[in-house]
């Protein structure tokens, strides 16, 4: 006892002599501990005890999931077809993706390095799969896509600047609406082919015991090596997935809720009025790959590489491939290729049947871009090397047609 009572007496000692440790002439009228024994020093043990405090609403987030979450009985078919089901579910929460391809950085390429190489955090106010909004939040301000079925208006807080956009593209970069749980998961539950689902333990996140699907495609054309995600068991909302690539053994891609309410937002929140300071423009095309689509005067063949064409109209940007074997392929005019010398000095080149092609190479999407007879071409997917250089050499043998 006396033993335990010396330790304890000790301990305190070391903690006064943390809190408290600097040289008396400094310290003004603060309290220190002095030749004669201890003296109370009342402002900063409430330090001391805000500290702690502090450590643990830290820790909560971590303690929060390490507690079981219930499972339920759901077959892995079941779930799944409620997750398919999920685009009508009404939700507001904050969420995080982050994302580790590590994409050089692509000439007009728009937020897409940013997006598939960073954090990013976002704000979702989510009525239905026509009504929405969602928040891209930075460390300068913030900027919020509305979408009214009509089309969208993206505000740039920092930039006071408001673009309009009628319609929704049928080919377009990724935008961070897309990284949300409940978008990136259901374009996964849309993707897996019979066999390809089982069932995963149930997980915490942001307070829904989530049940969990593993999707592990079969085709060996596909770069992604397994595809997790956890729903909510009731609406079927995605609310966390982690997509891991072949030959790697932690997931490339992360999104996940930290805060969730499965409740429809106030109408003001998903209806754009524009401040009085603000820039309004018109933007038919805001990325690369629609001003493409609207504009380059080639179409595309279908199929491609033996792989059929997603998009409905043909046209200068289409998507081409079955389940997880997506390849996206833009055609333009030469003139407007994106392969400047400083892009050339960053990307390993490759020899092949369509010349001199600039690749780019993740664990997850690779890329290709190159020029014949005129034509650029860009691909890019979620397919090996092989795949790519497949529909490459068909595209430099057989070209495009003109509109």
């Amino acid at each position: 006892m006396a033993e335990r009572s010396q330790v304890w007496r000790l301990g305190c000692k070391a903690a006064v002599e943390i809190v408290d440790n600097q040289d008396p002439a400094e310290s003004g009228n603060g309290s220190y501990l002095g030749a004669m024994g201890w003296e109370r020093a009342p402002s900063r043990w409430r330090w001391l005890v805000m500290g702690g405090a502090v450590a643990v609403l830290v820790a909560l987030p971590g303690l929060v999931g390490a507690v079981p979450a219930r499972d339920r009985a759901v077959a892995a078919g079941e779930l799944l077809a409620k997750v398919l089901a999920s685009d009508r579910v009404a939700y507001q929460g904050y969420a995080e993706s982050r994302a580790g391809l590590g994409l050089p950085d692509v000439p007009r390429a728009g937020r897409v390095v940013a997006l598939l190489g960073e954090r990013t955090r976002m704000r979702a106010f989510v009525a239905g799969p026509r009504l929405w909004r969602v928040d891209e939040l930075t460390p300068i301000g913030e900027r919020d896509l509305y979408a009214d079925g009509s089309g969208t208006v993206l505000w740039d807080s920092g930039e006071r600047r408001a673009s309009f956009t009628a319609g929704e593209a049928a080919v377009r970069f990724a935008r961070p609406a897309d990284l949300l749980p409940p978008e990136l998961g259901r374009r996964v539950a849309a993707a897996a082919g019979a066999g390809e689902v089982t069932r995963l333990g149930a997980r915490r996140v942001a307070g829904t015991h989530a049940l969990g699907l593993r999707v592990v495609p079969r085709s060996a054309g596909t770069t992604l090596a397994r595809a997790d995600l956890w729903a909510d068991p009731a609406s079927g909302l995605p609310v966390r997935v982690e997509l891991t690539a072949k030959g790697q053994r932690e997931p490339i891609v992360t999104s996940a809720f930290l805060d969730l309410r499965l409740q429809a937002p106030d109408p003001a929140d998903v209806h754009f009025a524009a401040p009085g300071d603000a820039e309004v423009q018109s933007d038919e095309a805001p990325d690369l790959a629609r001003v493409i689509d609207r504009f380059s005067p080639f179409v595309l063949p279908d199929p491609l590489a033996g792989q059929p064409r997603r998009t409905q109209v043909a046209g200068a940007a289409s998507t081409y491939g079955r389940g997880f074997d997506l390849v996206a392929v833009l055609a333009f005019p030469a003139s407007f290729s994106s392969r400047t010398r400083e892009f050339l000095d960053k990307v390993p080149t490759r020899k092949g049947p369509w010349g001199e092609a600039s690749l780019i190479a993740t664990p997850l999407l690779n890329g290709m871009v190159f020029e014949r007879d005129g034509v650029a071409y860009a691909l890019a997917g979620t397919v090996t090397q092989p795949v790519l250089d497949q529909v490459a050499a068909e595209l430099a043998r057989d070209g495009v047609a003109s509109r």
